[in-house]
């Protein structure tokens, strides 16, 4: 028998089917072309479909922030880090309506969010999968995007037109992570670090460890980075990141200019804070009304549609000022674990050449060798001079070294400085150094340095304490641009965290200790409670 050539009902249904949706699909072709604009700027393509999110006026931030961001999407391998205040729509600029846009235009094919947990990845990926699924005018311009994909669970979607978008938390796995062939091609990173990073070295370290090691290696050479952050701690992501080529950063704060009158601000402070009088709030804010016009002058903040400079400053003594410092203000302010506040090392630390007359100089060596070093301790030289006008003058030079570097770098930092007497922690210097010394001194021909033993029976964090006083006085000056003064001012600012390394300010301590002692006259220290130096 031969077959029938004529088509089934149902064949001739599914090929009417195949033809109207082709119809459609060029039709719906024409209609984007039409209405998505993609030359249009990041915020007005914003307040386009996102208005709901873009009420107000943009601030400056937002505006640098769409801008880099529309950039980026014309230049490939962009790294952009942005320290901005905490509420001030940082994540709805640069990670919801920006990951939206990239995902839905088809731009970035593979889209990474990265939170401080997975569950708060998720939850700004959560954003994203709703205005997918229910703004209407997004489905309108964008139907082959829109909607729920073939891939929708809380931490990863794929959408119709193929784009995956996945999120993960701080420290996760993310090697290997791909979209079929593609490797992120955008890796967002909001907020990424807790806040125990503020007080925690062992975090930050790690932290720091997975951003480099893992998160700045998943892409490639093409992959667009953004970094979107507070101010947590100098050594925080955000803050290494300024000072890393590569990268295009920019730190805002929400008082861009101080009132002129802050004498005013003080007055109506004391008013908030005085316990005695239960209407305390009301009554400053009467004050701030009577004289608005003077404690306004001069003032400047960053989005005064959405906080304005009353609100700040209330925050800012409701909250803490070293709070307000760093969450809305993008410096690292003190934090309360610490011994001692940022101040104490602004510009007024460094000195740039030594005084031609000092009292005293003196060398000292802290070789972390002792019952007490860990694992991967600095052995600290420590060079310091007390000037004639009672300054103290110090230099550092700090490294992890084996005994025998470290008596050749002692004989030249020895022979550079000329100290008048040089001290080493007298367990070490018995147990591990008093012959290479010995040794390598008369090599050059110099006689034994002798050194003063310096025995130690107070516990380190005590000895090191008392360097405060001495900073609240600002009597200690560093070599700028000295590598090792520069680490041990970092020491300094973290001390007492358990996790960091104090070998530099312990050694500073010795040293001033050793230098007062010389300045009393051999015999007694300076102070009866101190540890006795001995020739």
């Amino acid at each position: 028998m031969v077959k029938s050539s004529r088509l089934s009902t149902m064949e001739l249904t599914r090929a009417m089917l195949r033809t109207m949706h082709a119809g459609l699909e060029r039709v719906t072709t024409a209609h984007v072309a039409q209405t998505a604009d993609r030359s249009l700027g990041q915020l007005e393509w914003s307040r386009r479909y996102l208005p709901h999110y873009f009420r107000k006026p943009p601030s400056d931030l937002h505006r640098w922030l769409a801008g880099e961001l529309h950039n980026a999407r014309k230049q490939r391998g962009r790294k952009i880090n942005v320290i901005g205040p905490r509420g001030g729509a940082k994540s709805t600029v640069g990670n919801t309506a920006y990951v939206l846009r990239c995902a839905v235009e088809g731009t970035e094919p593979y889209i990474l969010i990265l939170g401080r947990t997975e569950g708060m990845a998720a939850q700004q990926l959560g954003h994203v999968k709703r205005e997918l699924e229910e703004n209407s005018e997004l489905a309108r311009d964008y139907p082959e995007a829109c909607g729920r994909g073939a891939i929708w669970s809380e931490a990863n979607i794929r959408l119709r037109n193929g784009v995956q978008i996945q999120a993960f938390g701080a420290g996760q796995s993310i090697r290997g992570a791909r979209n079929a062939a593609d490797r992120p091609t955008l890796v967002i990173g909001d907020d990424i670090q807790e806040n125990d990073a503020i007080t925690s070295k062992l975090t930050r370290d790690r932290d720091w460890l997975w951003f480099t090691g893992s998160v700045l290696k998943i892409g490639t050479s093409d992959t667009n980075f953004v970094n979107l952050c507070n101010a947590l701690h100098r050594e925080a992501i955000g803050s290494r990141l300024l000072n890393m080529p590569g990268w295009q950063s920019q730190v805002f704060a929400s008082i861009i200019d101080w009132p002129v009158n802050m004498a005013l601000w003080e007055q109506w402070s004391d008013l908030l804070h005085n316990h005695d009088d239960q209407q305390a709030e009301a009554t400053a804010r009467a004050f701030y009304e009577r004289h608005a016009a003077v404690m306004e002058a001069g003032a400047r903040v960053l989005w005064p549609e959405w906080e304005d400079l009353y609100a700040l400053m209330f925050m800012r003594e409701t909250e803490g000022r070293s709070t307000f410092e760093r969450d809305k203000q993008g410096r690292v302010a003190s934090v309360e674990s610490n011994e001692w506040p940022d101040s104490y090392f602004d510009d007024h630390i460094w000195f740039d050449a030594w005084p031609e007359r000092l009292r005293v100089r003196v060398l000292v060596l802290d070789p972390s060798k002792g019952k007490d070093a860990r694992r991967g301790d600095y052995s600290a030289y420590v060079d310091l001079g007390i000037g004639q006008d009672g300054l103290i003058y110090v230099d550092a030079d700090l490294d992890r070294r084996p005994p025998s570097q470290m008596v050749a770098d002692g004989l030249a930092i020895y022979t550079r400085t000329k100290p008048d007497a040089f001290g080493v922690e007298a367990n070490a210097w018995q147990d591990l150094l008093c012959g290479e010394f010995g040794r390598q001194f008369a090599d050059v021909g110099l006689p034994d340095p002798e050194p003063y033993a310096i025995n130690n029976n107070t516990p380190k964090i005590v000895r090191i304490r008392r360097l405060g006083p001495l900073l609240a006085q600002r009597r200690i000056r560093f070599l700028r641009g000295s590598p090792g003064a520069l680490l041990t001012i970092s020491q300094m600012r973290d001390f007492p965290d358990q996790h960091a390394h104090d070998d530099g300010p312990d050694a500073l301590e010795m040293a001033y200790r050793l230098a007062c002692q010389l300045l009393a006259g051999d015999g007694e220290p300076a102070e009866d409670d101190r540890e006795v130096v001995t020739a």
